[in-house]
């Protein structure tokens, strides 16, 4: 729903100025404004409350700041504004039923359902006035979507959910189980939270026994590096790595200087680039001295991620577990 994290590049977007550029920054990015920002949340922001059981409608729904939306009637026409719940809506529910996407969704550097999302030609959407023309019935956005979009679609009364947990896998779970609820697609959305689950155990049973864990460190060429509470994290340690940022202190996203990699020495660096830049940025961190010298640097130990996967706050972010996986054991020497 990162990376990065439909309106940060978490791949579920627009944020503030200051948010989307440590996190562009954070991932070697060039692009401003996108969804990056949801690798970000406001401090204090509680777990949206999801009921245990499905009920009949209407059905209701809390979100991080406490707000309640009651949904009458199962929605069709819904429209979403992040690409992490373009990604769920397009796994779970009738395409339909989706009145428009955001402006990500069929941009192939970040989206997983490109193909898909060409086949609602003419619903991806920036502005509020935009939205409120298709008569949604059920709005998504997100703590990162642009303040004065989603207040102008609050004012006009518009059924509107905010998501604000993107910090973990388990948010990840919960925030598919919640528009699973919200759409009458609980069922469906259980199916795509118990695959990560079969997923990620058969990640965990290839991780080699009686080894100590590799030490990973997501290094941007602007310096930016992931702590805790970011997706980057969890998944590092879903892939039975150990986030060296966060052992070290830092907290969400930090700028620090590349001598920190002599420093600490990760065994591994991990970064995300576009398709078919993967070399590209690769070589380009390595024209840093202290990368190159670095144990991970000599040693060619540097993972780079499609940012599809890298990035992705929905359930696509398993396939990052995995590529880094593959990148830690059939690379370990």
């Amino acid at each position: 729903m990162a990376v990065p994290v439909s309106q940060s590049p978490n791949k579920m977007f627009k944020g503030s100025a200051v948010y989307i550029a440590a996190i562009v920054a954070a991932l070697a990015l060039v692009v401003a404004g996108i969804e990056l920002t949801r690798r970000l949340k406001a401090q204090g922001d509680a777990p949206t409350a999801v009921p245990a059981a499905a009920s009949p409608f209407p059905r209701e729904l809390r979100d991080a700041l406490g707000e309640t939306l009651v949904i009458q009637r199962e929605p069709q026409r819904i429209a979403s504004q992040t690409l992490g719940t373009d990604e769920i809506l397009l796994a779970i529910c009738s395409p339909e039923r989706i009145v428009a996407l955001s402006d990500l969704a069929e941009d192939d550097n970040y989206s997983n359902v490109v193909e898909q999302a060409r086949q609602i030609p003419g619903r991806t959407t920036e502005g509020a006035e935009q939205i409120l023309r298709l008569n949604p019935d059920l709005i998504f956005v997100a703590s990162y979507s642009r303040a004065e979009t989603v207040e102008l679609l609050k004012a006009s009364k518009a059924p509107v959910f905010r998501f604000a947990n993107f910090d973990s896998i388990e948010d990840i779970k919960s925030n598919i189980r919640t528009v699973g609820y919200a759409t009458g697609n609980e069922a469906a959305a259980e199916r795509i939270v118990r695959q990560m689950d079969e997923d990620l155990a058969a990640i965990r049973a290839r991780i080699p026994r009686g080894v100590p864990p590799a030490r990973v460190m997501s290094y941007g060429q602007q310096g930016y590096t992931a702590g805790s509470k970011t997706i980057f994290d969890d998944v590092a340690r879903a892939a039975g790595a150990v986030n060296v940022s966060a052992e070290h202190g830092i907290k969400s996203f930090a700028r620090i200087s590349s001598e920190k990699i002599l420093e600490w020495q990760p065994d591994f660096l991990v970064m995300g680039a576009n398709r078919g830049k993967e070399k590209l940025v690769r070589d380009r961190l390595l024209e840093d001295t202290a990368v190159a010298s670095s144990k991970a640097g000599r040693a060619g130990r540097i993972i780079v991620i499609d940012n599809r996967r890298y990035l992705t706050v929905s359930h696509n972010v398993v396939r990052a577990v995995e590529d880094l996986a593959n990148g830690l054991y059939g690379n370990r020497k």
